[in-house]
């Protein structure tokens, strides 16, 4: 991987601005642009201390008012390799503004894939999933400690990755190849699938005594009828089948 370049002029004042405006990203999400609004909201801290004459600044805001649309909890790896790329637009002699279209829209869609399978796949759900187990003893602090570490987490991760992505620039694009994203998406979604099997050993065994009564067959029958009417309107399996399909062998394998 090459090694980040120097910081050129991104102060801390702006690196804040633009770390918040960040968290409104997805505010004014549009079916035609998707999160192109937010993404001009949140790179105008660095326009108004840019300079820029009033025609050049409304070319850079054509420029970021297309097409926008990534997983908002890297978007700020985008939004800091942007600003590098304007600012080395200004003070080098090379033009660089034909890359940013591409720039952007390619490791838009590239984080937007990683985004998504890591935190709204894998690691979201397993932290609710370990929420609920803990749950289960009836104490809602350890619940709440879990929600509000994933909660500064993020703010972390976003804030790092908006100086990160300053630092890089293009070179971003080494970044996505290392093998570490791929191994916390796995890590990720084998603890959900865990902590499922967990979830549901521990229903089950609570659910003992109802399925001993004379309610069984009255249970049994409503999750049959449930899962035939959810097949016979859809062509394809839907989701929470295959989950409750899945969950005897997760449970298997938890306690095994």
């Amino acid at each position: 991987m090459t090694a980040p370049r120097n910081r050129m002029s991104l102060d801390l004042r702006c690196l804040w601005r633009t770390f918040l405006r960040s968290l409104c990203l997805q505010g004014s999400w549009n079916p035609q642009r998707m999160q192109n609004l937010g993404l001009l909201f949140t790179l105008l801290p660095w326009l108004k201390r840019s300079g820029l004459s009033p025609a050049e600044g409304r070319r850079f805001c054509r420029r970021h008012y297309e097409y926008f649309n990534t997983n908002p909890y890297y978007a700020n790896l985008v939004v800091g390799g942007l600003l590098r790329l304007e600012e080395e637009n200004r003070s080098g002699d090379e033009d660089l503004l034909p890359l940013v279209h591409g720039f952007k829209n390619t490791l838009g869609r590239a984080l937007a894939s990683l985004g998504d399978q890591f935190f709204w796949l894998g690691l979201q759900p397993a932290l609710l999933v370990l929420a609920s187990v803990t749950a289960l003893w009836g104490s809602y602090v350890i619940p709440l400690a879990i929600m509000g570490a994933f909660t500064a987490f993020q703010f972390v991760a976003r804030l790092r990755a908006l100086a990160w992505g300053y630092d890089l620039g293009l070179d971003i694009a080494d970044l996505l190849a290392a093998p570490g994203w791929h191994r916390a998406i796995l890590t990720a979604k084998r603890a959900g699938a865990f902590l499922t099997g967990v979830l549901a050993g521990l229903y089950a065994a609570r659910l003992d005594i109802v399925l001993r009564s004379e309610g069984e067959r009255r249970l049994l029958l409503c999750a049959a009828l449930a899962l035939g009417l959810s097949i016979a309107m859809r062509r394809r399996w839907p989701g929470e089948v295959k989950l409750l399909l899945l969950l005897p062998l997760a449970v298997l394998m938890t306690y095994l």
